[in-house]
C-alpha cells in the first residue's frame, strides 16, 4: 500500500486503516473498524450510516477497501463466523457461510450499510474480499465518492502499446530427471545429463502386456523408455482447498499446473495472494488428456468431480479460480507447439493492455501408456527412448512429459514494480503449414515464413540471433526439414566465422509435447544469463541428410561460451505442432540497468560462485541507511525473518528449506532475506518470526523452528493454539511518551519514517500554537544530563511512534490510557482532533512545570475552560482509563478527568505497551514497545537505545505471531533492503493417482 510522505503539510491523525485521512479519522483495528464497539448489536441509525459514508468518502481507495474489509469481517463475527484477514480470499462456501448464516450475514450487512443486499450477493461476490469491493462500488457511488477508473489503482491494464517490450520475470517447471524448477533444469542441461529412464513401474501400467520389442502387436510399444516425472500423482490438495475425491478425479496436469503457477509467481518475487482480482492472464497449452474415465463410467467414489477434472478448459480455469485471477484464461491445444503459442498470445495480451501479468506455458503428463502404443503403431518412437536430434543415428522421437510456466509482464511495469527481469521476449510469430505432404508432415516453406515473421516482429536481421533451440524431436525426416528452413533464413548470408549455433533440450529429456516449448524458452533464458550454451546429446555424427559444408550452422556437440558480438545475447526457440500449427519465439538478454540505478549482482538467490538468478534494483527513493554487511551494520536494529504456512508441518519444512538455501548462499544479506520473506510470500494461519542481529542467531532460530524447539528471538504461533486468536489492547502513559522522546534520535536512525512523522507533527504544532516547535532538537542525540522532554514534546514523540505503528498495520482493538496520556489516547482513537489534543497537552505541560501556586492554579483554570469548549466524538474503538470502563464523549468534557495526575493512579505505569489477550484463555502478554528495563544491563547509552529499538521489533514479532498482519515491508522499507530469490512454498504432497484404466481394474 502506498503511503503519503510523513512530512506532508496535510498530515492527519491516526485513522482507519492508515494515517492518510481526515481530521477525525481514528486509530482502528480489523475487529472494530467502522463500528463503535464489537458489542454493539442494534443497527446504527441513519445518521450513523451517513457518517460512515462520509468517512469512507474521505479515504483513499486502498484505505476504503481496508475499512470495508474490516466491516465485512466484523459483521461476520457478529453473525457467529469469525475469520482472519488471511482468509479474505476464500469463498464463503469454503468458510462455511451458507444457509441460515448467509441469511443473517446479508441482513446484518443491509442494516449496517443501508444498502439493499440481494439474495444472490454472496454468489455474485463469493469471498469477503470481493464483497468489500462490491460495497466500495455501490455504497460509495451512492454517497458521491469517487471510486476511480477500473484498474487504475489495483494493477489494472496499462494503455495499449503494440511496441511495448515484454519481460520474462518468473519461471517454474517439472521435467524428467528430478527437475523441480529452473535451476534444476539448468543444471541438467549444463551438465549434459541424460534423463531418459525405463517405462515407469508406479503408474499401474501392465508393462508385460504393453511391451513388444518386435513391433508387432496392437496396443503395445517397442520403446523401452522415455522421459518421466517422478510420481506425478503427488499433490497438496489441502493447500488448494480440494477434497480427496476431487483431487483423485482431477487430471494430474491440472494439479501440477496449480503448484507451478504458485511457484512461478513466487519466483518473480511476487506474493501470489496479491494478484487476486487483477487482470492477470492465464495461457496454458495442452496436447492430450488420458487420465479421466468417460463420464458414463466414472467410479462412484469420485462423486461427480470427473467432469470438471477432465475438461481441457479447466487447465487454465482452475488456475484462475484458485488464485483469483480475472484476466483471460485460455487453454490452447496446438499439440507440440502449444506452449510457444501461449507465450505469443500472452505477449499480445500484455501489449494490448488486456492483461497486467500473464502466465504462459504448457503441460503434458502420460497418465496411461496410450500415446506410446499409438505412436508405436506409426513407428515414430526411438526404441531406446532417446531423441538423437540432428544425428545420423536418429530413429524416432522420445516421448516425454513435463510442466513449464513462464510469468510475463510489460518491461516498463516490471521495472516500475521492482520485479526481476530474467530476459525479454524480443519477438514471436505463429502460423500454419496449410496443405502439406500429409497432415502430420513438417513443411519447410511454412517454417521459413514463420521465422521471417518473428524476425520482423523483433525488428532484427537474421544474423543478430546467435542460437536456435530447435524443435527437432529426433526423426530422420523431420530434423532435416527444420535445418533447411534455418539455412534459408538465419544462415543465409551469414559469415562462417559467426555461425548459427543449433541445439535442443529434447536430447536430454525427450519430447514433452505441449510443455516442450516452455522448456526450450527456460533453457535459453538460463543460458543467456549464464553466458554459456549446453551441448546437445547423441549428435557426435551429424545427419547426412543435411549439407553442413557452408559452416553457417554449427551443431552444439560440446558446450560453448555465448559468442560475444557487442550486442545483447539472443536466442530463438521453435515448436512445430503435429497438426501444422507452428510457433517461434525470440528471447533476448535483459536490458542493462540505467547508470543511475543501483544494481545488486551478488548472491541474488544463487549459490556462492554462481551467477545471480535475478537482478535486484534498490529503490532510489530510499535514504542512504547502513545495511548489514556495511561498516555501520553493528549499530543497525535487529532483522526480522517472517515465515508463514498453511500447516504446522509446512512451517517447519519451510524453515528447514530456508536454512539450507541461506547456507548455500553466504553472499545474501540478512536484511534482503527479511525483506523478501515479508513482501514476496503469502501470509497464512501458521506464522513465525525470528528476530536477531546476526546470521548465526537467525539460523539457530530456523533450526529451532524446523525441529519444533525454542530459541531466543523465535516467536511463533499455531492456528490450532487457543491463544492464536488473541486480541490487542494499546496501553498509553506519559512514561512511554517520554521514552519515545528520549529515544527519538535512535528511532529516527532506525526508522526514518519516524523522524519524518515527528517533523511534520512539530510543524503542525507550531502552526497551531503560533510558536516554533523544534523537531531537530528532539532528533539530535541529547547531551549527558539533559532534562527529559516536556509533556508537549513527549506528546508529539508518542504520537509519531503511534503513527509509525499504524503505518506498519498494527491495529489494537482498544486503547487504555493513564491520565497523563489521555490527550494522546483521545486523539488516536478519533475522539479529539489534533488541535484540541495539542492544546490540552500544552496546558498540562505548563501546569506540570511547577512554579508558584498562582501559576499552577491559572493553568488549571485554563485547562478547565479549554475542556468545556471541547466537542468530543465517539471513539471508533473503545477508550478507557487504565482498567476502567470505556470513556464517552460526555466523560471527555469533564474537567476533573483532565486534572487528574499520574500520581493518583494506583496502577504502575508500564510505558507504551501492546497487551495481547488470548481468546478463551487466561493468556495475557504485555509487550513494551520501548522497554525501560533494558537500561540496567546495557553498558552504555547507545547499547541501551539499540535494545529498546530491538524491543519494538520483538513486540511486533509477538503481535505477528498471535494476531498477524504486520506490514513488515514497511518496517524494513527504509533500511536499503531489496528482494532476492527464496525457496518456493514447501507443498506437503500426498499421492492421488487413479487413471481410468487403474480405476477400471480396481472396480
Amino acid at each position: 500500500m502506498s503511503r503519503e510522505a510523513a512530512g506532508d503539510t496535510h498530515f492527519q491523525p491516526l485513522g482507519n486503516p492508515s494515517f492518510r485521512s481526515t481530521e477525525h479519522r481514528p486509530y482502528s483495528s480489523s475487529q472494530n473498524s467502522l463500528l463503535p464497539s464489537e458489542s454493539t448489536s442494534p443497527p446504527p441509525p441513519e445518521n450513523s450510516r451517513q457518517d460512515t459514508l462520509e468517512r469512507l468518502a474521505e479515504l483513499s481507495r486502498d484505505d476504503r477497501l481496508r475499512a470495508l474489509e474490516d466491516l465485512v469481517l466484523n459483521v461476520m463475527a457478529q453473525t457467529g463466523k469469525r475469520i482472519r484477514r488471511w482468509d479474505m480470499h476464500r469463498s464463503f462456501r469454503e468458510l462455511g457461510v451458507s444457509g441460515g448464516r448467509a441469511m443473517r450475514l446479508r441482513r446484518a450487512l443491509a442494516d449496517r450499510t443501508g444498502q439493499t443486499v440481494t439474495n444472490s450477493v454472496l454468489l455474485d461476490h463469493p469471498t469477503p474480499q470481493a464483497l468489500a469491493r462490491h460495497f466500495e462500488a455501490s455504497l460509495l457511488r451512492d454517497g458521491g465518492a469517487s471510486v476511480g477508473p477500473a484498474g487504475s489503482e489495483n494493477g489494472g491494464p496499462a494503455p495499449r502499446d503494440e511496441d511495448e517490450t515484454v519481460a520474462v520475470i518468473g519461471m517454474a517447471c517439472r521435467y524428467p530427471g528430478g527437475v523441480q524448477g529452473p535451476d534444476d533444469l539448468w543444471r541438467l542441461a549444463d551438465q549434459g545429463t541424460d534423463a531418459i529412464t525405463p517405462l515407469p513401474t508406479d503408474r499401474g501400467w501392465d508393462l508385460t502386456a504393453l511391451t513388444d520389442t518386435e513391433r508387432g502387436s496392437h496396443n503395445t510399444t517397442y520403446s523401452r523408455g522415455g522421459g518421466f516425472l517422478t510420481e506425478p500423482g503427488l499433490f497438496d490438495a489441502e493447500f488448494f482447498g480440494m477434497t480427496d475425491a476431487e483431487a483423485y478425479a482431477t487430471d494430474p496436469q491440472q494439479r501440477l499446473l496449480l503448484e507451478t503457477s504458485w511457484e512461478v509467481i513466487e519466483h518473480a518475487r511476487i506474493d501470489p495472494s496479491s494478484l487476486r482480482a487483477t487482470p492477470t492472464g492465464v495461457f496454458v497449452g495442452v496436447a492430450h488428456q488420458s487420465y479421466s474415465a468417460p463420464l458414463d463410467q466414472e467410479p462412484e467414489e469420485l462423486q461427480g468431480h470427473s467432469l470438471v477434472g477432465s475438461l481441457g478448459s479447466s487447465l487454465s480455469g482452475r488456475i484462475a479460480y484458485a488464485l483469483g485471477l480475472e484476466g483471460p484464461a485460455l487453454t490452447i491445444d496446438t499439440a507440440c507447439s502449444s506452449a510457444l503459442v501461449c507465450v505469443h498470445l500472452a505477449a499480445q495480451s500484455l501489449r494490448s493492455g488486456e492483461s497486467s501479468l500473464a502466465i504462459a506455458g504448457g503441460a503434458s503428463i502420460n497418465s496411461t501408456p496410450g500415446a506410446f502404443a499409438a505412436i508405436s503403431r506409426q513407428r515414430g518412437l526411438a526404441p531406446d527412448g532417446r531423441a538423437k536430434s540432428f544425428s545420423a543415428h536418429a530413429d524416432g522421437f522420445a516421448l516425454s512429459e513435463g510442466v513449464g510456466l513462464i510469468l510475463l509482464e510489460r518491461l516498463s511495469d516490471a521495472r516500475r514494480n521492482g520485479h526481476p527481469v530474467l530476459a525479454v521476449i524480443r519477438g514471436s510469430a505463429v502460423n500454419q503449414d496449410g496443405t502439406s505432404n500429409g497432415m502430420t508432415a513438417p513443411n519447410a516453406p511454412a517454417q521459413e515464413r514463420l521465422i521471417r515473421r518473428a524476425l520482423a516482429d523483433a525488428r532484427l536481421r537474421p544474423d543478430q540471433v546467435d542460437v536456435v533451440e530447435a524443435h527437432s524431436p529426433g526423426t530422420e525426416f523431420g530434423d532435416p526439414v527444420e535445418v533447411r528452413a534455418l539455412q534459408a533464413t538465419y544462415a543465409r548470408d551469414r559469415a562462417p566465422e559467426r555461425p548459427l549455433l543449433l541445439g535442443t533440450f529434447k536430447s536430454n529429456i525427450g519430447h514433452s509435447l505441449a510443455a516442450a516449448g516452455a522448456a526450450g524458452v527456460m533453457k535459453m533464458v538460463m543460458a543467456l544469463r549464464h553466458g554459456r550454451i549446453p551441448r546437445t546429446l547423441h549428435v557426435e555424427e551429424p545427419t547426412t541428410h543435411v549439407d553442413w559444408s557452408s559452416g553457417t550452422i554449427r551443431l552444439l556437440a560440446e558446450p560453448e561460451p555465448w559468442p560475444e558480438t557487442g550486442e545483447p545475447r539472443r536466442a530463438a526457440v521453435s515448436s512445430f505442432g503435429i497438426t501444422g500449427t507452428n510457433g517461434h519465439v525470440i528471447v533476448e538478454s535483459a536490458p542493462q540497468e540505467r547508470a543511475d540505478e543501483t544494481v545488486a549482482l551478488v548472491g541474488a538467490g544463487s549459490p556462492a560462485g554462481d551467477v545471480p538468478a535475478a537482478v535486484a534494483i534498490a529503490d532510489k527513493s530510499s535514504p542512504s541507511v547502513p545495511v548489514p554487511g556495511s561498516a555501520d551494520a553493528s549499530s543497525d536494529p535487529a532483522v526480522p525473518w517472517l515465515l508463514s504456512a498453511r500447516t504446522a508441518s509446512e512451517l517447519c519444512d519451510q524453515a528447514a528449506r530456508l536454512r539450507e538455501h541461506v547456507a548455500a548462499r553466504p553472499g545474501l544479506s540478512d536484511l534482503d532475506i527479511g525483506c523478501s520473506l515479508a513482501t514476496t510470500r503469502a501470509r497464512f494461519e501458521h506464522r513465525a518470526v525470528v528476530v536477531a542481529h546476526d546470521r548465526s542467531a537467525l539460523l539457530r532460530g530456523l533450526d529451532a523452528l524446523a525441529s519444533g524447539g525454542t530459541s531466543p528471538g523465535l516467536h511463533r504461533s499455531r492456528a490450532d493454539d487457543p491463544d492464536a486468536d488473541a486480541s490487542c489492547v494499546l496501553t498509553l502513559d506519559a512514561a512511554g511518551a517520554r521514552l519515545a522522546a528520549e529515544e527519538a534520535p535512535r528511532l529516527h536512525q532506525a526508522f526514518p519514517a519516524f523522524g519524518a512523522q515527528l517533523r511534520a507533527l512539530c510543524e503542525r504544532a507550531g502552526e497551531e500554537l503560533g510558536e516554533s516547535v523544534d523537531a531537530d532538537e528532539l532528533l539530535r542525540a541529547p547531551e549527558s544530563g539533559a532534562a527529559p522532554a516536556d509533556e508537549l514534546r513527549a506528546f508529539l514523540s508518542g504520537l509519531a511512534l503511534l503513527h509509525l505503528l499504524e503505518s506498519w498495520d498494527v491495529r489494537p482493538g482498544s486503547v487504555t490510557a493513564h491520565p497523563d496520556a489521555l490527550a494522546l489516547a483521545a486523539h488516536v482513537t478519533g475522539a479529539l482532533p489534533f488541535a484540541d489534543a495539542l492544546r490540552i497537552a500544552t496546558v498540562r505541560a505548563h501546569r506540570a512545570e511547577g512554579g508558584p501556586d498562582e501559576d499552577r492554579q491559572e493553568a488549571a483554570e485554563h485547562l478547565t475552560k479549554l475542556v468545556a469548549e471541547l466537542s468530543p466524538e465517539t471513539p471508533w474503538i473503545p477508550l478507557s482509563l487504565t482498567a476502567g470502563q470505556p470513556l464517552t464523549p460526555h466523560d471527555l468534557r469533564d474537567p476533573a478527568l483532565w486534572l487528574r495526575s499520574h500520581a493518583s493512579e494506583s496502577t504502575p505505569a508500564p510505558g507504551t505497551t501492546l497487551e495481547l489477550r488470548g481468546s478463551g484463555t487466561d493468556m495475557t502478554a504485555r509487550l513494551p514497545l520501548l522497554p525501560d528495563e533494558v537500561g540496567t544491563g546495557a553498558p552504555n547509552v547507545e547499547d541501551r537505545a539499540m535494545r529498546r529499538v530491538d524491543g519494538l521489533l520483538t513486540a511486533l514479532a509477538q503481535y505477528e505471531a498471535h494476531i498477524g498482519g504486520v506490514d513488515w515491508g514497511a518496517v524494513l522499507a527504509e533500511r536499503g533492503a531489496r528482494t532476492v530469490d527464496l525457496p518456493t512454498y514447501p507443498f506437503q504432497r500426498r499421492l492421488f493417482w487413479a487413471p481410468f484404466r487403474a480405476a477400471q481394474e480396481q472396480s
